[in-house]
């Protein structure tokens, strides 16, 4: 697991959508990497315009490089999924 969701939907559909839109925003939403609450780690948080968390990591990492690293290549995975135009879900019709 790379990320989760830093917010709760009410269905399948609007949580879908909302990652659709995370893929296409990705160049514009800000985010960094932190201590945890128990400043025992490191965790990071992408943050939409108004500054409300959006996705976290799905876990602490021991190592701030290693999470700046984690956070970097989630980055440029939504980047590359939002250039297609089109996510490639992968539903059975």
């Amino acid at each position: 697991m790379i990320a989760v969701a830093a917010r709760t939907y009410r269905n399948y559909g609007e949580c879908r959508a909302a990652f659709e839109r995370l893929c296409t925003d990705i160049g514009k939403l800000p985010g960094a990497v932190h201590h945890t609450a128990e400043g025992s780690g490191w965790v990071w948080r992408l943050r939409d315009g108004t500054g409300g968390a959006v996705a976290v990591s799905s876990r602490a990492y021991e190592r701030h490089s290693t999470c700046q690293a984690a956070y970097e290549r989630f980055r440029a995975l939504l980047a590359e999924l939002g250039s297609g135009g089109v996510i490639p879900w992968d539903d059975a019709e």
